[in-house]
């Protein structure tokens, strides 16, 4: 059983409570597997499952420093959550969680479900709920990044977001964030939101840098626990209009032979569809040399990243319907607005 196979059979136990297979693989393989399963995010979610297919001790205490440290973290950002969302409810501001906190409860054991910043969205008052927290809880906002200002309060990235998506880049997503908006304030609409807004969310992550298994369990997971909920009919006409079909129908199916679920989205195969998938999925579990920026600081970064913008071209046409001219021209005024953001891990 090679790697990516004792991966998806750790997952299957997790996500869908099947036994466990036994594996008989060397040490070595299972070292192998833990880095993978750490770049990947899901280390955490599958400790128990490793210790019940068997793994070497000598594999597993590390394993389980990995996962206790996670759970821990999860915790502890969740009483930092806490924390700012009654100082706001306290002046009368109304907050969303977004992504990875609010992921987490789609998960068998919400605190296995690694994440990093912490994502929050004010609806349209992001400039009181700024302005609260440097007052009240003495942070400095940084404003250096499109679409959110940034603070770390004890010692937790928050990301404090005026809009859903970055409007600036792709063109498309002003009209996505349109979209997005309109249904957050929708009674009913929240988990058509939820769905929408994870899948571009993800999309242009894939497009500028990479996701990883993390992502298609997130996506997996949310769509199961939301599938009676959703209005499926506009989410494939949003999928089909902002030209990500190729990207989903790939995504579906590798969710649906690794992962043993389907999102209920009937969209057209396309021509490549079988190649694409293998593609996809390949970029998930292990990345690439282009979106590996492994010593790049500073100003060093920008030559790779104009390396980069070419190398993940194949990437741009399975998501956005933007032509490349309007991509490449926002991307440059994007930069040129936040120049900051030229450094930035993305």
């Amino acid at each position: 059983m090679g790697e990516i196979d004792m991966a998806y059979n750790l997952l299957r136990t997790v996500l869908t409570g099947e036994k466990p297979e036994a594996c008989a693989a060397e040490t070595s393989r299972w070292w192998s597997l833990f880095r993978l399963l750490q770049k990947n995010r899901v280390a955490a979610l599958c400790y128990e499952a490793a210790a019940a297919s068997g793994a070497p001790r000598a594999v597993l205490m590390p394993w389980l420093a990995e996962h206790e440290k996670a759970v821990d973290w999860h915790r502890y950002q969740r009483k930092v959550q806490k924390e700012i969302v009654d100082t706001m409810v306290k002046h009368s501001i109304d907050t969303l969680v977004l992504k990875g906190t609010h992921l987490a409860q789609y998960y068998p054991r919400p605190e296995e479900r690694e994440f990093g910043d912490l994502d929050l969205y004010f609806y349209d008052r992001h400039n009181e709920a700024d302005r609260i927290a440097a007052e009240i809880l003495k942070v400095e906002i940084s404003n250096d990044a499109h679409h959110h200002t940034k603070y770390n309060y004890r010692g937790v990235t928050v990301e404090s977001h005026y809009d859903f998506l970055n409007v600036h880049y792709p063109p498309s997503n002003r009209r996505y964030e349109a979209l997005l908006k309109q249904l957050s304030m929708a009674n009913g609409q929240q988990p058509t939101f939820e769905v929408l807004f994870l899948l571009r969310h993800m999309t242009c992550h894939f497009a500028s840098s990479r996701i990883t298994l993390r992502d298609l369990v997130d996506w997996t997971l949310t769509c199961r626990t939301l599938q009676g909920q959703v209005d499926w009919t506009l989410v494939q006409q949003t999928v089909s209009n902002y030209g990500m079909a190729p990207f989903v129908d790939a995504l579906n199916g590798i969710a649906e032979s690794q992962l043993r679920y389907r999102p209920p989205l009937r969209l057209q195969e396309g021509p490549n569809a079988l190649e694409t998938a293998k593609r996809l999925e390949r970029d998930i579990v292990y990345g690439s040399l282009e979106t590996d920026d492994t010593g790049r600081d500073g100003l060093s970064r920008l030559p790779w990243k104009l390396r980069r913008w070419k190398a993940l071209a194949w990437k741009r046409r399975l998501v956005f319907c933007d032509n490349r001219p309007a991509l490449l021209w926002a991307s440059l005024t994007s930069h040129a607005e936040k120049p900051q953001s030229i450094l930035h891990k993305m």
